[in-house]
């Protein structure tokens, strides 16, 4: 398994609707190739992160340029377009494990 971690800056004034797009657009999300879990993280200041964890085929060409793809719906209430980087998950730990 592996975890693509995304750090975002969202303009702090569209806090509010950044949240709805996520929202509207979690179908989107969830659907993409070798999506497991989705987590996003964000301060009152518009900053945070998304961690996707993710199968092999999350890493796929095909998944990358639809990850893209939904960061580009988040252009007007984005700082700056994140660059998401994957990761290999080496402890998954849990309450009680």
């Amino acid at each position: 398994m592996q975890a693509r971690i995304t750090r975002f800056k969202m303009r702090p004034e569209s806090s509010a609707e950044a949240q709805a797009l996520m929202d509207r657009l979690k179908d989107e999300i969830m659907g993409q190739p070798g999506m497991r879990q989705c987590l996003i993280a964000m301060n009152e200041d518009g900053s945070g992160h998304v961690i996707a964890l993710i199968d092999p085929a999350g890493s796929s060409p095909e998944a990358v340029d639809r990850v893209r793809a939904v960061w580009h719906k988040f252009h007007e209430v984005l700082e700056t377009m994140p660059s998401p980087e994957i990761f290999e998950i080496v402890a998954d730990w849990h309450r009680g494990d």
